[in-house]
């Protein structure tokens, strides 16, 4: 194993460390450094690269350390990064409800400890993030010979399809907190690399180019009248002669998270029916086939806008109750993950920087730019 450790005085305990398997490139992020206790590595991945932050929110931090570490996470949580990230550790946030996302009796006021962890958890918000526990147990120890629990570890992501499960187990060693086993809806991008299909695009062909290039280029008599098998395969050659037309779209294969919010039972049952149809079309694509699978593709895409309204009007109800979901919704709603392409500079270069690109289109917007006389505006 590979191993990061946060690079700060640990005589006070405390402290981050990240373990990597030595045949996963990992890089520590930028500005770890900045943030006390805590640390990020960078993973390539099949989605692309991934940010894996370890964190851990002593109580003993003061205001500016706090504020660091949040000026921290806000970075590597920006709804502009082209990476995901997934935090994971002790974040020390005792008076928070996970269930309603807000910390809990009613006004903060003038106490600090309450002051931090609503900062922290507005940034949470803020940020669109979701998290995966809510009512668990993440401590227990013994004060005063009474059994103290507590939520204070957590495990938050900027993409629910990032997280398949958490799972919570024994303590290590002699800590008072349990170990949390976070499976991963992603693998490593040097283990997964996409395969390119083709695959065909009927939408691109008429019915009427399939019915022309069938009566002059197939001959629809039978050679066998007798053999019931015979005939079987020799109309499929027929039908797959007819396919050759269609155009084939190069697609690529991968295992990049897909899941859905408002998924149900019922709407994956119905998605794996119009998926079955529509392979079954690929295989023999008979009108029958063709008729089958569009007609499950179309109860397919209802059921879908029906499940995606009602879960929308479940998320703005809740509100004021639970606004993780809202929020991680409008996230994921207004994430781009585009940046602006290379542009050519007036001495023939390219660009090289979002900055230089932006100055190149500031440069070409006052261009065109005609400012009015004042006095001819105020005689007018």
């Amino acid at each position: 194993f590979k191993i990061d450790s946060s690079k700060n005085d640990l005589s006070h305990g405390g402290g981050s460390i990240i373990y990597t398997k030595n045949n996963i490139s990992a890089s520590i992020v930028t500005g770890s450094s900045n943030a006390p206790d805590s640390l990020a590595v960078m993973i390539d991945t099949t989605i692309g690269n991934l940010c894996i932050a370890c964190i851990y929110r002593s109580t003993s931090l003061n205001s500016v350390q706090n504020i660091k570490l949040i000026s921290f996470l806000k970075n590597i949580c920006n709804v502009d990064n082209e990476f995901e990230t997934v935090l994971i550790g002790d974040f020390n946030l005792p008076d928070v409800s996970w269930e309603t996302g807000c910390v809990n009796g009613g006004l903060v006021g003038n106490n600090k400890s309450f002051l931090n962890q609503e900062r922290f958890i507005n940034m949470f918000n803020e940020a669109g993030l979701s998290w995966y526990f809510t009512t668990e147990t993440t401590r227990r120890r013994i004060v005063n010979e009474t059994l103290q629990e507590s939520l204070l570890d957590q495990v938050l992501y900027t993409n629910d399809a990032l997280i398949n499960s958490c799972t919570s187990l024994s303590p290590l060693g002699k800590s008072d907190h349990v170990s949390v086993l976070v499976e991963l809806g992603v693998s490593l991008g040097t283990d997964n690399i996409k395969e390119k299909i083709s695959k065909l695009s009927w939408g691109k062909i008429t019915s009427d180019d399939i019915l022309t290039y069938s009566i002059k280029n197939i001959n629809w008599d039978f050679n066998c009248t007798n053999d019931i098998q015979e005939m079987w395969d020799e109309f499929h050659g027929k039908l797959e002669a007819v396919a050759s037309i269609v155009p084939a779209t190069p697609v690529y294969r991968d295992n990049r998270p897909v899941k859905l919010p408002w998924d149900t039972s019922a709407l994956k049952r119905m998605r794996k029916s119009k998926d079955k149809a529509w392979t079954a079309f690929d295989i023999e694509p008979t009108s029958i086939n063709l008729s089958d699978a569009s007609s499950k593709q179309l109860i397919f895409e209802k059921e879908e806008v029906k499940a995606k309204i009602r879960y929308e009007k479940k998320i703005t109800a809740n509100l004021k109750t639970n606004c993780k979901s809202f929020y991680s919704y409008l996230r994921n709603k207004r994430k781009v993950k585009t940046s602006i392409p290379t542009l050519d500079k007036e001495d023939g270069s390219h660009t090289n920087s979002a900055a230089e690109s932006a100055e190149v289109l500031a440069s070409a917007f006052s261009s065109v730019f005609v400012r009015e006389h004042l006095v001819l505006c105020q005689r007018v």
